[in-house]
């Protein structure tokens, strides 16, 4: 059997996802080819976890629920203060869309097919929708929701991948301000190797030309002016700008690690470093000192 593919065009796709966070839809369920049943859809959709329902009828309505939670084909009624209906028009494109939570805390949706109470799909394992919005459910207006067209030409289910897109809670805490950035700065520009036998630490970024080291040269080197610094060359070419280098220690003792600038020089042209079959490869080292090689 061949895949089944989405019916949602590219605004509609956009549309809907900005509805879940910029989420990823996987297509799970398509009444048209799975079929308009309760069984159907539970086949295909229990235990996937975050999941969209997306009905379309012919008066350009694309509608349908949101749950966070997993179907399980339980008949309960499940808790989920997550969970949404949601209708835009695919005929007015300039019309906002339509987002309804439910009045009840304790009601997200009713685990017997597609069934969120006052909007139940695939009614009685049929190609259409049952509309009773309410106080005690989801209150909306049918016009707005599916323009009173509850006849589906088709149904689909999606699964809601990376939902929510950055964490709830902050995987750590830290207090980014003036006295911090000094201090971090001050345990760097001071830090002093512990083996008498090592005077300096150096970092070596290794890369093919244009992959950055030389910007990233400039990040360092502005964070401890102060201000943004371009004091090394960097650009397109189809050869390295940075070919040559000096190590130039400042603030601290250059034998006790201070920093360094980098400071680009430029080789004749003619002068050959590689063979033409050969990718260009140019290193940098960034840190105490800062060299680069062509």
């Amino acid at each position: 059997m061949s895949s089944i593919t989405s019916r949602l065009s590219e605004w509609q796709k956009k549309k809907l996802c900005s509805l879940l966070n910029h989420a990823n839809l996987s297509l799970l369920f398509k009444a048209s080819v799975h079929g308009y049943t309760a069984n159907a859809f539970h086949q295909k959709c229990n235990g996937q976890g975050p999941t969209v329902v997306v009905a379309y009828n012919n008066t350009g309505y694309v509608f349908g629920a949101y749950t966070s939670k997993d179907y399980a084909q339980t008949s309960r009624n499940i808790v989920d203060e997550k969970a949404f209906l949601f209708s835009f028009n695919d005929k007015s494109i300039k019309d906002d869309h339509l987002c309804v939570f439910s009045g009840n805390p304790q009601y997200g949706f009713t685990d017997s097919g597609p069934n969120f109470g006052s909007l139940v799909f695939l009614y009685n394992n049929t190609a259409i929708v049952y509309s009773n919005p309410g106080p005690g459910l989801y209150q909306f207006d049918p016009q707005q929701m599916h323009g009173n067209d509850l006849q589906l030409v088709e149904c689909e289910v999606y699964r809601v991948e990376d939902c929510g897109g950055l964490m709830e809670k902050p995987w750590r805490y830290i207090q980014w301000n003036t006295e911090r950035r000094k201090g971090l700065l001050s345990t760097i520009s001071e830090w002093k190797p512990s083996v008498k036998s090592v005077t300096q630490a150096r970092v070596l970024l290794v890369g093919p030309v244009g992959a950055g080291k030389s910007s990233f040269f400039n990040s360092i080197n502005s964070v401890f002016k102060g201000y943004v610094s371009t004091q090394a060359n960097t650009g397109t070419a189809g050869s390295s700008l940075t070919t040559q280098c000096r190590s130039e220690f400042q603030g601290s003792d250059p034998g006790g690690g201070g920093r360094t600038h980098h400071i680009p020089q430029h080789r004749t042209p003619s002068t050959p470093t590689t063979s033409p079959a050969t990718p260009r490869i140019n290193a940098r080292s960034v840190g105490v000192p800062i060299r680069s090689t062509g």
